[in-house]
């Protein structure tokens, strides 16, 4: 947020909502709060439910008196290798006064994951088979350990490497979680080895951070493994519109695949031109539920009234209308105060 204030400073935009201080204090009032138990907080009271989507997410559920709000936070109905499906707990999350919920994919729906993992191992295999390397921008909090269990129980003989601060969350899963990561083929990148491995590292797959190119060392490593046609660079999460990793895709989608292109990216340096040789592809390893998945989870939990977040507008309207025409339920606008079923 810091960088994209001084970038837009000229343009007059306002500075960030919180800097280093706050995100310490905020550090600081951590408390463990296990899915189910109750904590006060002032005249409130909140209790998780777990969410899926990545370790640790949680569900929240606010009551106030006799009325009840549900958020769903980030939310994924459906299990992954890195973590369980959401549990709705149903006497304390159903038919609350209001629901709170994620509208990512609200007007999308996922293609079958098991067809999405079997084409995005077997993708793989082809570049290595070829003696190319494959790079894999992903969010470090979920996305990569998801990619890193894939390939390790399906992708036995090539080298995986996990960079960036992908590393250190992956260490967190393997402690927390009790997952195996890390070992045998899937090996971390020591900070002393990375650029040498930039140059060294030929054949293999390379996980690292930021999953949109917008920074981290995936910009580095895209800068060595774009340019080789030998190479490919595989997309396995959401893009925002502006990112380097959108461009990366819509360049994918050009007419004429084969014309020379350029993606530019945000370098120690400044914005840097780097030619795309390599191959491009995106893989739908989405944690947050699609279109169908937020139905279910809507319907399963009954709410008095439904309020959509975390998406985008146009798709929240139309989704909106299908939820009070095709299911009956009752939805409220998410720019205005709620306060409470008529």
């Amino acid at each position: 947020m810091a960088q994209q204030a001084d970038d837009a400073a000229e343009y007059g935009w306002l500075a960030p909502l919180y800097g280093e201080a706050e995100v310490e204090a905020a550090e600081r009032s951590l408390q463990p709060l296990p899915y189910g138990r109750a904590r006060n907080a002032g005249n409130l009271t909140v209790q998780l439910f777990n969410a899926g989507h990545i370790l640790g997410a949680a569900g929240v559920v606010v009551s106030a008196g006799d009325q009840r709000v549900v958020i769903t936070g980030d939310i994924y109905n459906l299990p992954q290798l890195s973590v369980g499906a959401a549990q709705l707990p149903p006497r304390l999350a159903r038919e609350a006064d209001l629901l709170v919920i994620e509208s990512t994919y609200c007007q999308r729906s996922h293609r079958d994951r098991a067809s999405q993992v079997t084409d995005f191992v077997r993708a793989i295999e082809e570049v290595v088979a070829a003696g190319g390397r494959v790079l894999v921008p992903a969010f470090g909090l979920g996305r990569a350990q998801e990619v890193a269990l894939i390939l390790r129980e399906h992708l036995h003989d090539a080298p995986v490497l996990i960079d960036g601060l992908a590393r250190p969350i992956s260490e967190i899963y393997q402690r927390v979680a009790g997952l195996d990561i890390f070992g045998g083929k899937v090996q971390r990148v020591d900070n002393r080895d990375r650029y040498r491995l930039m140059r060294t590292f030929r054949s293999g797959v390379v996980i690292t951070t930021s999953g949109m190119l917008s920074g981290g060392f995936a910009v580095p490593w895209a800068q060595q493994i774009l340019p080789d046609a030998h190479a490919a660079l595989f997309v396995c999460g959401y893009q925002d519109e502006e990112s380097a990793g959108r461009a990366l895709q819509r360049l994918a989608e050009r007419d004429d695949p084969t014309a020379p292109a350029t993606l530019n990216l945000y370098t120690e340096t400044g914005p840097t031109a780097v030619p795309v040789a390599a191959r491009v592809a995106t893989y739908s390893l989405s944690a947050h539920a699609d279109r169908n998945g937020l139905s279910e989870i809507i319907d399963e939990l009954s709410p008095q009234e439904t309020m959509l977040v975390h998406g985008l507008g146009r798709d929240q309207k139309e989704y909106r209308e299908t939820l009070e025409r095709a299911h009956g339920r009752r939805t409220v606008r998410n720019d205005l105060p709620w306060s409470g079923s008529e």
